[in-house]
């Protein structure tokens, strides 16, 4: 079966599915496009901001510099296995452990988890017991 045979084939089930009209799907895909260009633009930090933010030459390589340096800190981390510069601010902000690539492994809402803190066992707190 050819892909686009099977796409058909479940773009149909899904009308038959959800009761949807052809043109109710469109709305649909649509709506889905915007949603997952707005999370990828999200995802991607300052990146993707346009060159319309600065006007004057000055600001425009100041910004494109102040991006390029965030990228590059932000895979150094990343690399490391370390939070990224965003999550460290999400982190700062909601009080949580974020870090935004579990949306990609666990969904959206995984991206901000409760901090839980386990005290340490068995220690020894005066020095005057080792003797």
């Amino acid at each position: 079966m050819k892909m686009i045979d099977w796409h058909k084939e479940r773009i149909e089930w899904f009308k038959k599915k959800t009761g949807c009209s052809t043109y109710g799907v469109y709305w649909i895909s649509f709506i889905k496009g915007i949603i997952i260009g707005a999370v990828i633009i999200l995802l991607t930090g300052c990146g993707t901001a346009p060159a319309w933010l600065a006007t004057s030459t000055g600001s425009y390589s100041q910004y494109k510099v102040t991006s390029l340096v965030k990228t590059g800190a932000d895979l150094a981390l990343s690399a490391a296995d370390l939070p990224t510069t965003t999550d460290f601010a999400l982190s700062k902000i909601t009080g949580y452990d974020c870090k935004v690539t579990r949306a990609i492994k666990e969904g959206v809402e995984y991206i901000c988890q409760s901090v839980e803190v386990h005290p340490p066992t068995n220690t020894t707190i005066d020095n005057d017991e080792k003797k």
